[in-house]
C-alpha cells in the first residue's frame, strides 16, 4: 500500500484546522493560488488556505501517543464520537543523546591538551604560569539543573511533541509515565532492606570486592598468594569503566602478558563472558520523567503491553505510542487490518547538528607559487601537513624553476569565512540533494567550491538544498 501523505491546515488567521487526506483538493487550492506550503519535511507538509472552509459535522479530537526513549514513537490518533479510532500519522524521532556526550569529551580533551601546551611553552621561556585555586566552593547549581546530555534529550522530547502538536485542533497528549527499577533489573530477586545493601555492601573499596569474589586467585594462571593486580576486561582507552563485571584479577606476571600479547587478550575477553549492562538511557529516561509530567499537565500511562497484546500488535515504539494514545478509552471501535497496514507507514526522522562553527570557518591551507613575468604556477600545498612530500616537490618541481629564474613566493594560511554558502543558503547543517543521494553538509564534506561525495566535488549548480536548517531530518518513510 503506497505511503498516503498527512496535510495539516491552517487558515489565513492561523486559525488550526482538521488535518486531511485529500490531496487532490490540496493540490487544486494551490494550483488556483487559493493556498501555499508553509512547512515541508518528509512526509510531513503545512499548507495555509486563503479561503472559508465548511465546518465538519462532527468534531473529532485528537490524541497524540509518546513513547519515550532514545528513539522517540509518536503516534497521532483521531477519535470520533462513536469512539472510532483511525491512526493519521506514526513517527519515529531518533535523538543525538548518545554524540552529545562524545562532543563533551571531545571538547575537554582539546581544552587539557591546549592547556598544557601553553603551559609548557610559559615554563620554557623561564616563566611560572599562572594558577588560580579551585572556585568550587562558590559555584551553586540552580533549581532543576540537568546535566548537558539529559537536558538536550528532554528537549527532543519537547521538541519532537511540539512538532505535531502545534498543527492540531483538540488535541490532547498522552505519555507513558514509567521509572524504570535498575536494581530490580539486575536482580529479580531483590527485595525490602537488599535496596540498602548493593553488590559492595561489607567491602571496603571495588579492590576489595573484586578479589573476594575472585577469591584471591589468579584467573589465568591460577597462583594464589601472590601480588595480585586488576586488569580492566575492556582498556579505559577504550571508554571501559570502573565497573566490577568490567575488572578481573590477574597476577602480575599474567597481567604484564595480557598487555603485550594480544591473543592472551582475547582469550581473556573470551573466557570471561560477562557483558555490562548500559543503563545510561535507562537513567536518563527517569530523570526527565517528572519534567515531561510537569510540562505536559497530564499523567497517563497504563502499560501499553496490555493493549498491544489485545490487538496483536508488534512490538515497535509506534505501536507503544499507538497503544498508549488510546489506553485512557474505555471502549474503541479499531479496525485492525486498516491499523495494520497503517503502522508499516512510519516517517523516521534523525536528529542532526545545526550549529557546527567548522561549517563557517575554515582555514586555507598554505600555498607555494613560483613567479616570473605575471607567470604564476602552484607547485605545493600545505607543506606542515606533510612534509617528507614537500622536499620531494622541491627537490624534483620547484628547484629546478628556481636555477630558471623564477620566484618562491609563499601565502599563508588564513582563516575564512564561506560567505559563498552563507549566500546560497548551504548553512550548517543543511540537507542537499545531487540526484538520488540526500546528505547533511558538515565542515569535512563543504568547501568553498562545492561538495565532495565519494572523492567527487560537485558544484553549487548541482546541489538542491532540500531543507535549509538542522535540526530534525526525515530519512525515510
Amino acid at each position: 500500500m503506497r505511503h498516503q501523505r498527512l496535510v495539516f491546515l491552517v487558515d489565513g488567521r492561523n486559525t488550526i484546522l482538521h488535518p486531511t487526506r485529500k490531496l487532490d483538493m490540496v493540490r487544486r487550492w494551490l494550483r488556483q493560488t487559493n493556498a501555499k506550503v508553509i512547512r515541508f519535511v518528509g512526509k510531513i507538509m503545512v499548507v495555509q488556505v486563503f479561503k472559508i472552509l465548511s465546518q465538519q459535522k462532527d468534531d473529532p479530537t485528537y490524541w497524540i501517543g509518546v513513547d519515550p526513549g532514545d528513539t522517540i514513537g509518536i503516534c497521532l490518533v483521531r477519535i470520533t464520537a462513536n469512539n472510532k479510532v483511525k491512526r493519521l500519522l506514526s513517527m519515529e524521532f531518533h535523538t543525538r543523546s548518545k554524540e552529545i556526550k562524545q562532543l563533551l569529551e571531545a571538547r575537554r580533551m582539546y581544552r587539557c591538551t591546549r592547556r598544557y601546551f601553553r603551559r609548557k611553552r610559559v615554563k620554557e621561556k623561564g616563566f611560572i604560569p599562572k594558577h588560580r585555586s579551585a572556585r568550587y566552593k562558590n559555584r551553586r547549581r540552580p533549581n532543576g539543573w540537568l546535566t548537558p546530555s539529559v537536558r538536550h534529550f528532554l528537549e527532543s522530547h519537547k521538541a519532537a511533541i511540539q512538532k505535531i502538536a502545534e498543527y492540531v485542533p483538540n488535541v490532547s497528549i498522552s505519555l507513558e509515565y514509567a521509572k524504570f527499577d535498575i536494581q530490580k533489573m539486575m536482580n529479580p530477586d531483590i527485595k525490602g532492606e537488599q535496596y540498602q545493601r548493593g553488590r559492595l555492601f561489607g567491602y571496603q573499596n571495588i579492590r576489595t570486592y573484586v578479589l573476594h569474589r575472585d577469591k584471591y586467585t589468579c584467573q589465568l594462571c591460577g597462583k594464589k598468594n601472590t601480588q595480585f593486580q586488576l586488569h580492566h576486561i575492556m582498556p579505559r582507552s577504550q571508554n571501559g569503566k570502573d565497573h566490577p563485571d568490567n575488572l578481573i584479577t590477574l597476577c602480575s606476571d599474567c597481567h604484564a602478558k595480557v598487555h603485550n600479547d594480544m591473543a592472551l587478550l582475547k582469550r581473556l575477553q573470551t573466557k570471561v563472558k560477562t557483558k555490562i549492562a548500559n543503563f545510561a538511557p535507562t537513567s536518563r529516561l527517569n530523570i526527565i520523567m517528572p519534567f515531561l509530567r510537569d510540562w505536559l499537565e497530564n499523567e497517563f500511562g497504563k502499560d501499553s503491553y496490555v493493549i498491544r497484546r489485545e490487538l496483536k500488535f508488534d512490538k515497535s515504539h509506534c505501536n507503544d505510542a499507538y497503544c498508549i494514545a488510546i489506553n485512557k478509552l474505555v471502549r474503541y471501535n479499531v479496525d485492525l487490518e486498516h491499523e495494520r497496514v497503517i503502522a508499516t507507514q512510519v516517517t523516521r526522522f534523525e536528529q542532526k547538528r545545526q550549529h557546527n562553527r567548522r561549517m563557517k570557518n575554515s582555514e586555507r591551507s598554505r600555498l607555494y607559487y613560483v613567479m616570473k613575468d605575471k607567470k604564476k604556477i602552484r607547485v605545493a600545498t600545505n607543506r606542515n601537513g606533510n612534509p617528507e612530500a614537500f622536499h620531494e616537490v622541491y627537490d624534483t618541481k620547484i628547484l629546478p624553476l628556481l636555477k630558471q629564474g623564477y620566484q618562491l613566493k609563499v601565502y599563508p594560511g588564513v582563516k575564512i569565512y564561506r560567505r559563498k554558502f552563507r549566500e546560497v543558503g548551504f548553512k550548517e547543517g543543511a540537507t542537499i540533494r545531487i540526484g538520488n543521494h540526500v546528505d547533511v553538509l558538515k565542515g569535512t564534506s563543504a568547501s568553498l567550491y562545492g561538495y565532495t561525495y565519494d572523492g567527487t566535488i560537485f558544484r553549487l549548480k548541482d546541489m538542491e538544498v532540500v531543507y535549509p536548517y538542522g535540526g530534525w531530518k526525515c530519512v525515510g518513510a
